[in-house]
């Protein structure tokens, strides 16, 4: 009993500052954070005060930023950290203020940046050329192999009627170590 308080309160917290937007976003159906709230959430919360509002961001031409979605869980901070090894992405200001952003307001330059796309749990970072277009019930699914890398790695090709909307990376332990 102890524990599902623990995770119920953790989740609102994470809720406080979220947006109500699941229908339009991009991420609904395919989001970390509505998974958790089914399982974890409660019908009503205790906490009521103005959401924060978060600027959006331009990183690059690839990714599209919905900021107030943001709650700051620094995958994409500690992927580009790891990946370009310069630290282009980071967290300013502190406490309710908190944002994920680069420092003075640079373009980030990486060739795998399009990846934190598939890394943000709650739509916060999506991609531009994918964004609003359909929504992942409407796609179909196909399996196939990348072969663009030379490793086979195994990808899904989501489409509808004969338009390619986008391809994301499948699970496969076989390939992806």
């Amino acid at each position: 009993f102890l524990i599902q308080k623990v995770r119920e309160n953790i989740l609102e917290l994470l809720l406080i500052n979220h947006p109500l937007d699941c229908p339009i976003c991009d991420q609904g159906g395919e989001c970390d954070l509505q998974d958790q709230a089914k399982k974890y959430g409660t019908a009503n919360g205790r906490l009521f005060q103005n959401k924060r509002f978060v600027s959006d961001k331009y990183f690059n031409v690839l990714i599209k930023t919905i900021m107030n979605r943001c709650i700051h869980c620094t995958r994409c901070v500690r992927f580009v950290a790891s990946v370009s090894k310069d630290n282009q992405l980071g967290t300013i200001n502190r406490g309710n203020h908190t944002e994920i952003s680069t420092y003075f307001d640079k373009k980030i330059y990486s060739e795998v940046l399009g990846n934190v796309i598939d890394l943000c749990p709650v739509g916060a970072l999506t991609s531009k050329f994918y964004a609003f277009k359909a929504r992942p019930w409407e796609l179909q699914t196909s399996e196939n192999i990348d072969l663009t890398d030379g490793l086979g790695v195994k990808i899904n090709i989501h489409f509808k009627e004969r338009v390619i909307y986008r391809i994301l990376p499948k699970l496969s332990y076989e390939s992806n170590l």
